[in-house]
C-alpha cells in the first residue's frame, strides 16, 4: 500500500498568490493568433503580475508595469470541437498555476452555455437577439477540484446594451460589475480622462444599491477592472487582451481569487468577439 500524496493547503496557496497585492495586470497571450485569423477560437492563455496602480494613466499602461515578473500562469482547457463549433458558448476549465509548468493554485470551471446573443435570420439579413437564460458563469475551484464557494456570472436585465456581472460567495451576490451608465441606465459613459482615449473602466458595485465599491466614478483609485493598450502588435494583430484588476480594500486572498474568475468571464462575455459589434 502507497499512502496517499498530501494535499497542499489551498488558503495557503492563495495567500501566497493574491494576498499581498492590491492590483493584479492579467496579460492574454497572442498564443494561437493564426489560428483566430483563420476563424477558430484558440484556446485563451494568460500571465498575471502584480502592479502598482500608479503605473497606468488612463487606457495606457507604462513599460515599468509591463515589464514586472509574472507571478501567475492560467492556461485554457477545452477541445477544439468545443472551440470551433461552440465558441461562444463552450465549456472549460482554466488552470491557474504558480508560474507556467508551475504547482496548481486554483481551477476556474465554466459550463457549457449560451452565448450572448442569437441572431434571427430575415430576408434582408439576420436580426441579433440577446440571450437572458442559461448565460455563462464561472466557479471557483481549489487546485483538488474542490469548490470554494465563489462564482461570476453574466447577467441580463432591462438595460441589455450594457454588459453587467455578478459575483457572489456562497449564493449570496457581493458585487454588480458594470461600467459607469448615463440616460437612466441605459447607455455606457465612456471615460475620457487621462492622457489619450477613450476607454470603459468596469467598476465594482453595491449589489443592493448600485453605488460604486470604495470611490466614484471620479477617482482613478475607485476598485475597477480596465482593459489597458498592451502595445500595437497585439492590439492590432490578435485578439489578446491585457486587463488592470484593483482590488475592492481589504478582500481576502479568497475572494481576490474569485475575482480574478470575475476578470476572465469579463474578457470571455465581452472583450472576445461574441461582444464584437454589440
Amino acid at each position: 500500500m502507497v499512502a496517499p500524496k498530501q494535499e497542499m493547503m489551498v488558503d495557503g496557496d492563495l495567500n501566497s498568490a493574491f494576498g499581498a497585492h492590491d492590483a493584479m495586470l492579467v496579460k492574454q497571450t497572442m498564443r494561437g493568433c493564426l489560428r483566430e485569423c483563420m476563424g477558430c477560437e484558440a484556446k485563451s492563455e494568460f500571465n498575471v503580475a502584480p502592479l502598482n496602480w500608479a503605473n497606468i494613466d488612463g487606457y495606457r499602461i507604462n513599460e515599468t508595469a509591463m515589464g514586472e515578473p509574472d507571478k501567475l500562469y492560467a492556461l485554457e482547457e477545452s477541445s477544439f470541437c468545443m472551440r470551433c463549433c461552440c465558441r461562444d458558448g463552450r465549456a472549460f476549465d482554466m488552470v491557474v498555476q504558480n508560474g507556467q509548468g508551475g504547482t496548481d493554485v486554483v481551477h476556474y470551471k465554466k459550463p457549457l452555455s449560451m452565448p450572448l446573443y442569437f441572431s434571427i435570420p430575415t430576408q434582408d439579413g439576420s436580426i441579433d437577439c440577446p440571450c437572458c437564460c442559461f448565460l455563462p458563469k464561472v466557479e471557483t475551484m481549489s487546485s483538488s477540484g474542490q469548490p470554494l464557494g465563489s462564482s461570476s456570472r453574466y447577467i441580463c436585465d432591462q438595460n441589455c446594451c450594457v454588459p453587467k456581472l455578478k459575483y457572489a460567495e456562497n449564493e449570496q451576490d457581493v458585487y454588480t460589475l458594470k461600467p459607469e451608465t448615463c440616460c437612466g441606465g441605459c447607455c455606457i459613459a465612456c471615460n475620457c480622462k487621462g492622457k489619450g482615449g477613450l476607454f470603459v473602466p468596469f467598476y465594482f458595485h453595491d449589489p443592493v444599491t448600485s453605488e460604486p465599491i470604495g470611490g466614484t466614478y471620479q477617482d482613478e483609485n475607485t476598485p475597477q477592472i480596465r482593459k489597458v493598450w498592451a502595445g500595437m502588435k497585439k492590439e492590432c494583430c490578435s485578439t489578446a487582451d491585457t486587463f488592470a484588476v484593483k482590488f475592492p480594500a481589504g478582500v481576502t486572498p479568497e475572494r481576490k481569487a474569485g475575482l480574478l474568475g470575475l476578470t476572465f468571464l469579463l474578457d470571455f462575455t465581452v472583450f472576445e468577439r461574441q461582444g464584437e459589434g454589440h
